[in-house]
């Protein structure tokens, strides 16, 4: 009777300690919560552009931890115009850590009309499995004007 009492406690003892186990990860990846990347100056290379013409953006990063990120983007003009662009993807940062300057060019769709435009980047970054299923890190979109002159 004393052995089976014994091998209930110590089967008791298991299952606690893996509730226990999994509620410190999942405590854990609640609170990793800080921003993996550094947005420390954005550039309009080109703050006037022609529709058809290219819009020339320098972003100044820095990359602080090992997160894969998902970034939306839309430019949009003054007419209501608004054009999805392609999101920006990866699962680690492109160049390492560390701070980076990148430079990107975007064609200004034809059907813009003159008056003010606007770039605009949604970032989620993931960076644990909580965060690439769930709740993903979120930060405001960064939004960079423009202007757009009329067609020759």
């Amino acid at each position: 009777m004393t052995g089976l009492r014994l091998f209930g406690y110590a089967c008791l003892t298991i299952i606690t300690a893996a509730i226990l186990a999994t509620a410190g990860v999942l405590a854990w990846f609640i609170a990793d919560r800080g921003l993996p990347v550094e947005v420390r100056d954005t550039t309009v290379l080109t703050p006037v552009v022609r529709p058809g013409g290219k819009l020339v953006i320098r972003q100044r990063l820095d990359y602080l931890r090992n997160c894969s990120a998902y970034v939306d983007r839309a430019l949009f003009d003054a007419h209501t115009h608004r054009v999805i662009l392609p999101a920006v993807r990866y699962e680690r940062p492109p160049q390492g850590l560390g701070p980076r300057t990148i430079t990107f060019t975007i064609t200004v769709p034809d059907e813009f009309g003159p008056g003010a435009g606007e770039y605009h980047a949604a970032p989620e970054y993931h960076c644990n499995p909580l965060q690439r299923h769930y709740w993903p890190i979120t930060w405001a979109q960064t939004v960079v004007r423009f202007k757009i002159e009329q067609k020759p």
